[in-house]
């Protein structure tokens, strides 16, 4: 059975983790949350294939029908899980595939109709062109299967994990070429040296080719087409043109001060505050989105999401011209700005390739489904998404700017969601309130964006104190913005202090970045139960000559979305003033992200050295461990212990079972095998165990030294014929 599995895994091991590198690249992809335990389900998955391949292959007719039936049984079952798909989300399948997770949403029927299906898919082509035929070309049709789906759904691959699928197939390369020059007759061993070679070639190679740094010269047709995206790229306007699953670090931010895109209005504002994405959850010390949730799934959450400022003002004013819902806070007296206009807003640069446009809140825009030949549409927090990257990024939209008139009729609304809610229900009933829509909008904002945070009671019982008194839902944000400039904060985007809890910056050191004060204050505005969103995109205020805004790497900005009862979601930005001022610096200039990039490379390849070492040195590293306990072993147990080392020393060399042989035996095969003469440790051992007589410190220190003597010719088999003996040992010395 042993010799069995090591003639399997011999030929099979290297292919399986093929697959398994592979399939990991892609659950990360479509399901990150589950990664590991699923690239472990799908190398067992691989296991089982390859041995029943291995069983089938053997009975050609027998075979194929048994191949064939397992192989329709897997179209079917994708079939199956397909229309299961479309029938439960609406998603077409397409739309799943190629668009990014962040776009399309989240479809566990479509993810494990491409795991089964498409698994057995992959493990069949990759048996096939190492098992049966090997085939170079198409191993690497295989390896590039993960490179085309990041680049269709503008994910991002890892430097390392590309390094690594690489570095697999250079090992297949080798290992295979070796095995298909091996004579049938010959078996496969264990053979310890061969697998420490390869793995240094192969982790060296893989170790020196990311400390290689990547060229600075791209011809044109690589830096437009964005079609492999490996992070971290050193160039901005490929890292702020995708979207990420978690939010920015809080601390140590760093930047090149390149210009990533230009932006231009008809309504002119200090600063235009660009949304690029919002998050769900808070945990972690970091933000996250729920791709899992209806919230990203289902057609039925984007119902009514895209009700503009022009809905929400001439909505209430109905309400309020009736004169009934005063009661609620709804004064008419409020109700003074007249009839909105809507404004555009122009994004556009040669070389920025975004999945979204970065637009201010307000736009008006459709959803996926209804936007049919529009080039943008709203997806599920507001932003704005590009149906397809088009070579020349140039995108115009209309909204309603959050103009100052605007945001003092919000603050003069005195009402917060609870008693708004209440209203536009009772006015539903009434008949007065013929938009529905605006209930279902508020419905969506209180469920999703009013919880979801891991805080502590200190922090709640600060926000509770900060808005103490205020009735309003704008009165209450207004107060979490203006906190930190009157309560003393500082903005220092170099700080890093040691503890980097939101606690701390809020109570200790209270010093910090934009990332901070967004998420205190998201937060903070939760706990009070505000529905609000942390946002991460561009605060847009440096002009050009031209007359245009020109947005860079170091203008990216962290601020917070509140949807106000009666105005719907308005911004606000808890920043301490100052940050304007720094980082916009010049294009190019000095990156530290880069230099960290560089120098974990180096410990990459530091890293893969001390593994070798670790992996040359582990048997002389048991060995000691072995002398040193022997130091404190008393009595018989001594010659016992020798000899039951001398006993795993063989069979580790041979890979055979000895523990059955008598002490004669293993003295025959010592000598015959591995050169080495044990008679004085056979028959030392002989004489206390089955002879009764007590163990003499001077006979087990003679036996111990003949040990050191032929300890390397026992853990390793000789090359030379002539046989080690006690005295031969003793003449050396």
């Amino acid at each position: 059975m042993k010799k069995k599995a090591i003639e399997f895994f011999s030929r099979s091991a290297l292919p399986i983790l093929m697959t398994s590198v592979i399939a990991r690249m892609i659950i990360k992809c479509y399901y990150f949350e589950m990664t590991a335990p699923l690239t472990v389900l799908f190398a067992v998955m691989s296991v089982g294939c390859f041995m029943l391949f291995d069983l089938i292959k053997k009975r050609r007719f027998l075979g194929m029908l048994v191949y064939l039936a397992l192989f329709s049984l897997m179209m079917f079952l994708g079939s199956r899980l397909m229309s299961a798909g479309w029938y439960n989300t609406f998603i077409t399948f397409t739309d799943w595939f190629y668009l990014n997770r962040d776009t399309a949403g989240f479809n566990i029927y479509y993810f494990f109709m491409m795991y089964l299906s498409g698994g057995f898919f992959l493990i069949s082509i990759v048996y096939y062109f190492t098992r049966v035929r090997f085939r170079a070309t198409g191993l690497m049709l295989c390896l590039l299967f993960p490179f085309v789906i990041y680049a269709k759904r503008a994910d991002i691959m890892n430097g390392y994990e590309v390094t690594v699928i690489v570095t697999v197939f250079l090992a297949i390369l080798v290992h295979n070429r070796l095995r298909e020059n091996k004579p049938a007759e010959v078996r496969a061993v264990n053979d310890i040296a061969y697998i420490v070679t390869v793995a240094v070639f192969v982790s060296a190679a893989g170790a020196f080719a990311m400390l290689i740094p990547k060229p600075e010269v791209k011809s044109v047709l690589e830096r437009d087409s964005h079609a492999f995206d490996i992070t971290p790229l050193n160039n901005s306007k490929n890292t702020y043109s995708r979207y990420s699953a978690s939010s920015s670090a809080r601390y140590g931010a760093s930047y090149t001060g390149e210009i990533l895109f230009y932006c231009e209005s008809d309504y002119p504002k200090d600063v235009y505050y660009l949304k690029r994405q919002a998050y769900d959850n808070f945990y972690g010390d970091t933000w996250h989105n729920d791709r899992g949730s209806e919230k990203y799934t289902t057609f039925d959450y984007y119902s009514g999401m895209n009700i503009d400022r022009n809905t929400y003002y001439n909505s209430l004013k109905a309400l309020a011209d009736t004169g009934r819902y005063r009661q609620y806070g709804l004064d008419p007296s409020v109700f003074t700005l007249g009839e909105f206009t809507d404004s555009s807003f122009r994004v556009f640069d040669e070389r920025f390739k975004g999945v979204y446009v970065p637009t201010p809140s307000g736009v008006i825009a459709k959803t996926f489904s209804e936007s049919l030949s529009d080039p943008y549409y709203m997806y599920g927090d507001g932003e704005i998404m590009v149906k397809k990257v088009e070579a020349d990024y140039d995108y115009t939209v209309r909204y309603y700017p959050e103009t100052d008139n605007y945001v003092n009729y919000a603050s003069k609304l005195a009402m917060d969601g609870d008693s708004y809610y209440t209203m536009l229900m009772t006015a539903a009933e009434n008949g007065d309130l013929t938009n529905t829509a605006l209930i279902t909008q508020y419905q969506k904002a209180a469920e999703y964006y009013t919880g979801g945070v891991e805080t502590s009671p200190r922090i709640a019982e600060l926000a509770r104190s900060i808005v103490k008194g205020k009735v309003s839902d704008y009165d209450k944000a207004k107060a979490l913005e203006v906190y930190y400039e009157n309560a003393g904060f500082i903005y220092d985007v170099d700080f890093e202090p040691d503890d980097t809890s939101l606690e701390a910056f809020l109570f200790d050191h209270k010093t910090g970045s934009c990332t901070s004060y967004a998420t205190a204050m998201t937060i903070m505005a939760r706990v009070v139960g505000l529905p609000a969103r942390y946002v991460e995109g561009f605060a847009a205020y440096e002009k050009t000559d031209s007359g245009s805004i020109a947005v860079r790497d170091s203008h990216a900005h962290a601020y917070v979305e509140v949807f106000v009862a009666g105005a719907g979601w308005l911004v606000f930005d808890p920043t301490v003033p100052g940050y304007m001022s720094e980082g916009t610096g010049g294009g190019g200039g000095f990156s530290i992200s880069s230099i960290a990039e560089y120098f974990s490379r180096v410990f990459v390849l530091l890293g893969v050295g001390l593994f070798v070492f670790i992996v040359i040195m582990f048997d002389r590293v048991i060995e000691l461990a072995f002398r040193i306990r022997m130091r404190f072993v008393k009595g018989d147990a001594r010659i016992i212990k020798l000899y039951a080392r001398v006993i795993k020393l063989l069979e580790f060399s041979g890979g055979d079972e000895l523990r059955s042989y008598t002490a004669k035996m293993l003295t025959d095969y010592a000598r015959e095998h591995n050169n080495a003469d044990i008679t004085p440790i056979a028959r030392l051992f002989e004489r206390t165990c089955f002879g009764s007589i007590p163990l003499e410190d001077g006979a087990f220190g003679e036996a111990y030294r003949h040990y050191k003597g032929i300890y390397k010719y026992l853990r390793k088999r000789p090359k030379r014929q002539d046989i080690v003996s006690g005295d031969a040992v003793q003449e050396a010395r």
